[in-house]
């Protein structure tokens, strides 16, 4: 459970000139979607803030960088606005913040663990993460989702759990943020 958020546009040409790609055979691929809410224009997705994790990011033609983002939000302020998927609007400075302090909580220590996953209820083990005192912890929360990939994958071997339900990312998950503790992925998510 999380909550994303869009950046909306009512101006076509900066949508396409910045978030449409066209190939040589006229192909357009879209990083936007056309909506009629909260009026007809372009909606296109930011991020995703959960609990527990770092606000993830998603790559776009127009910015890979928190920086980038604002610099172009800030180049085209006239023509956008930002919402999350509730409709509540924020402006930049309000955003921006809102993004900082979901990824500045205070630091909870988890370790990996091969058991009985309370939140299922359904007595399978799992391999997920649980508290621990901080000389135990494998990552600490909010979860850098880089990080999180790969100790899990070292906590699988470790604590000898194979299944194919373990997931690979590949490189969905591209980068963390050079400026701020934020995560950047490859491709479409909600």
């Amino acid at each position: 459970m999380g909550t994303n958020y869009y950046l909306f546009i009512k101006n076509k040409k900066v949508a396409r000139d910045n978030f449409a790609e066209v190939d040589e055979y006229g192909n357009v691929d879209l990083e936007y979607e056309i909506v009629d809410e909260p009026e007809l224009g372009y909606k296109i997705h930011l991020n995703k803030c959960s609990y527990g994790w770092r606000p993830l990011f998603q790559i776009h033609k127009a910015f890979r960088s928190f920086s980038e983002m604002e610099s172009f939000y800030k180049k085209y302020a006239k023509d956008l606005r930002i919402f999350d998927e509730y409709g509540e609007e924020f402006s930049w400075d309000g955003y921006k913040q809102k993004m900082i302090d979901h990824a500045g909580r205070k630091p909870e220590p988890e370790k990996w663990v091969y058991g009985e996953e309370k939140v299922f209820g359904d007595g399978r083990k799992y391999l997920h993460t649980e508290s621990c005192d901080p000389e135990e912890a494998d990552i600490w929360i909010p979860f850098d989702h880089l990080e999180y990939t790969r100790t899990q994958k070292e906590a699988a071997l470790r604590l000898n759990y194979h299944v194919r339900a373990l997931h690979d990312e590949g490189d969905f998950y591209s980068h963390n943020d050079d400026e701020y503790p934020f995560d950047w992925s490859n491709g479409e998510f909600c």
